[in-house]
């Protein structure tokens, strides 16, 4: 596979003489037949079908909205298409090159309108949110195992561990998105010039937006925004929602490569205990294996069994969670190798015999989680790891990794199809089987699943880390609009290894990953056992003190957190988003390139210091209205400004009038009572405004919320000069009564509580800096 070489559109052959009653078309020697299809809320399908194409392989189906009898998308006679919108022509093809094939491969090409910018594109790290002139392909890699070192120390990797095969075009103050749905290789070309990339003009990427596929059914859908906020729900109805998580899964998580048994498990749970440091659970990489050998447990590292352990863990209510790698050592005698031989649902090579590859366990086979069989023997193992202690697995090496084998005389489907037609939904069927696993050992208990690789519709099933980083300035700013460009593109239950995976990380350099990521959707500390210790008490005093700060600040934070995940089951909004997402990119301050801040949810905008020589920063506080620092304990005006945060601090700004759920107190444990709550106010003293939020708490823990038992809250606020007026309501109780204390950033004249005016006190709250008054309803 070269990862650096892309089809060229000079090398194919283009449609001609559409006919739209047989809905098909020639592409020189070849017939093709199409199918044009339309859906409600601006849904567009585009499909091109060969017999020698076979039928689209992807295993997680799309689902679209109701068909419309609307026909916004139209075909011409070289087969260049035009898609309209609200009665204006929105998108087109590239006349009579518009979709071209050469063997097995075929490509789309789009017309694009001057100042067109392109995000998205999965977890393409370039360092950048904007993607203008980039050739990229999506072919999952093991970056470790493809790459060189001296290339991913410090340097982009591309492809990297994920592939989702979509685009995102702003033209104008519209936002349309390309999805590829299918699980082949495929490649996406934008034009613009990328300086660092292209050093002849010649190698420039093409005036037009290419997308396409190496093999298999051409499958394509356009999907109309117009703005940002509704393109990214569609996207994610298309491809199905994160599931809400188990509410631990969204705590301080606690690994690395090198914590093997229960001694080790139970001094980690001493420390944290000691350092009063919430963690949610502690996690075991490859060593806890009896050889390396998954779905066993090494007995001396493990006595008694994970169970033991893990009821041991679970008295200071931590969770375990260990890796699974889809490789199975090549051993007979080996249960899990003579089951899934016995079962023949293993991959094969060309002769038909077990593909092998080299990887932890040395020879392993695989089984191929494309088949429905062979992800239901998967659930199975998984279920009894689940049965014996383990609340999660985190799965590794599903690209799939197969070492320093080639992996592409792995061959899915008894040996039917190629290993190109399948390798980038592999980790998805082992998503898929992994989630069943947990459900089928507990139906009632909502499963969380972390994964290296994915594909489109991965998002359903499991959360995704961006893959090994290193310890460096470099992984922690491409961490940011990494995360973005991934929430755009469907799955926003995503974070990096905090810290960094590999090299060691420096007190300075922890503490800025920590201040960095702590309100990211997942949040674990990892590392590799080469590197140094980086758990929160290697550092100094005041690095431990900083550490636990954030950290408790992260719990603090968890029911706005597990409310935007409550919010986006229902509408599809990610967790974190690029500015223009929240803020009309029209203001005075252009916001489609800023990839150093960020919003979690629609209130609270992030910019952290991810530059080593760099302790003074640029911030944007976007739109007219002033923004209520954390870190400061005052209102700022909009625009921009320098801030220079001390060691123990991040710039964390609130929108004015934001309404923000927060845990009472300072939180030393992993004990979150969402029925129970401080409610910060954000309203500005001396201004005039409005707002609204709806609170939810359940259980945190089971699907009985969708049986009613989850309680709600309405809560609206009005400000006007020395007034402020609130209004709680009660919209159900099916998990019992909301206690919700109310706290103003500034101190009112009158405070009006359902129409009675109260009183408040004076009190202090830290957030991201020093303390600061607030003003909280007696």
């Amino acid at each position: 596979m070269f990862f650096n070489k892309f089809p060229h559109p000079s090398n194919f052959v283009y449609a001609n003489g559409f006919n739209p009653a047989a809905n098909s078309f020639k592409a020189g020697k070849r017939d093709f037949q199409t199918k044009l299809s339309s859906f409600e809320t601006g849904v567009h399908h585009v499909r091109v079908s060969h017999s020698d194409w076979g039928e689209n392989r992807a295993i997680h189906p799309l689902t679209p909205p109701p068909p419309c009898d609307c026909s916004p998308v139209k075909a011409g006679e070289n087969f260049e298409l035009s898609f309209r919108h609200g009665g204006e022509e929105i998108l087109k093809t590239a006349g009579a090159s518009s979709f071209g094939v050469c063997g097995t491969a075929w490509m789309f090409r789009f017309e694009v309108q001057p100042g067109t910018r392109f995000y998205g594109m999965g977890e393409k790290n370039f360092g950048r949110l904007e993607l203008s002139g980039i050739r990229t392909k999506f072919w999952n890699t093991d970056v470790w195992g493809d790459f060189h070192y001296s290339q991913f120390k410090d340097h982009t990797c591309d492809p990297p561990y994920l592939s989702i095969p979509y685009v995102i075009l702003k033209q104008g103050e519209t936002f349309v998105g390309i999805l590829l749905d299918t699980p082949a290789t495929t490649f996406i070309e934008t034009p613009g010039l990328d300086t660092e990339r292209v050093f002849e003009a010649w190698q420039t990427t093409t005036p037009e937006l290419v997308v396409g596929a190496e093999c298999g059914e051409a499958n394509l859908w356009v999907i109309v925004g117009p703005t940002l906020k509704e393109l990214t729900r569609k996207l994610q109805h298309l491809v199905g929602h994160t599931p809400l998580p188990p509410i631990w899964a969204l705590g301080y998580h606690q690994s690395r490569w090198g914590y093997a048994g229960q001694e080790d498990l139970l001094k980690l749970d001493e420390e944290f205990r000691k350092h009063e440091i919430p963690c949610d659970s502690l996690w075991l990489d490859i060593d806890y294996m009896e050889g390396f050998r998954v779905f066993t447990v090494d007995e001396k590292h493990f006595p008694e069994g994970l169970k033991a352990t893990s009821d041991l863990l679970a008295k200071n209510n931590r969770k375990l969670v260990a890796i699974l790698d889809p490789g199975v050592k090549r051993e007979k005698g080996f249960e899990v190798y003579d089951d899934l031989k016995a079962k023949n649902l293993h991959c094969v090579n060309p002769e038909g015999e077990e593909y092998v590859g080299m990887v932890w366990p040395g020879e392993t086979i695989f089984p191929d989680l494309t088949l429905e069989p062979a992800r239901k023997w998967w659930a199975g193992y998984v279920k009894k790891m689940a049965q014996d202690g383990l609340s999660a697995v985190w799965i590794d090496m599903n690209d799939p990794s197969t070492g320093p084998v080639d992996p592409k005389g792995m061959l899915f489907r008894h040996g039917r199809d190629r290993h190109e037609e399948h390798r980038n939904q592999y980790a998805l069927g082992m998503q898929i089987a992994s989630r069943d696993g947990f459900l089928k050992a507990d139906s009632n208990s909502r499963p969380f699943i972390l994964s290296r690789s994915g594909s489109t519709g991965s998002a359903k099933y499991s959360a995704i880390w961006t893959g090994d980083n290193l310890s460096n300035y470099f992984y922690l700013k491409i961490c940011i609009p990494t995360t973005l460009n991934l929430s755009l593109s469907g799955v926003c239950f995503n974070g990096p290894d905090v810290g960094g995976f590999g090299d060691t990380a420096t007190e300075t350099l922890m503490l800025d990953w920590i201040k960095a990521c702590f309100l990211f959707p997942f949040m674990r500390n990892h590392s590799s056992k080469e590197t140094g210790d980086q758990e929160p008490w290697q550092y100094s005093e005041e690095g431990v003190k900083i550490i636990s700060k954030f950290v408790r600040l992260r719990y603090k934070f968890l029911p706005y957190i597990y409310n935007l995940f409550i919010e986006h089951e229902k509408t599809g909004d990610p967790i974190l988003r690029p500015l223009m997402y929240e803020i009309d990119s029209a203001m005075q301050v252009p916001l489609e390139d800023v990839a150093d801040q960020f919003f979690v949810g629609p209130s609270i905008l992030q910019a952290p210091i991810i530059d080593a020589e760099h302790r003074t920063r640029e911030v944007i506080l976007p739109g007219e209205t002033a923004w209520f620092s954390a870190s400061r304990g005052r209102w700022i005006e909009a625009g921009t400004s320098d801030v220079a945060p001390a060691d123990s601090e991040t710039p964390l700004f609130f929108k004015a009038g934001a309404i923000v759920p927060l845990r009472p107190g300072t939180p030393t444990d992993v004990l979150v009572d969402l029925r129970n709550i401080d409610l910060l106010i954000c309203a500005h003293k001396g201004s005039r405004g409005s707002s609204f939020y709806h609170y939810v708490a359940d259980d945190g823990r089971s699907f009985d919320y969708k049986n009613g038992v989850r309680s709600e809250i309405s809560v609206k606020v009005e400000w006007d000069g020395d007034e402020v007026k609130v209004n709680v309501e009660e919209v159900a109780t099916g998990f019992g009564s909301i206690r919700a204390r109310l706290i103003f950033v500034d101190g009112f004249e009158r405070v009006l509580v359902k129409g009675a005016r109260v009183e408040t006190k004076v009190e202090e709250l830290e957030l991201t800096g020093a303390p600061f008054a607030v003003y909280v309803t007696m």
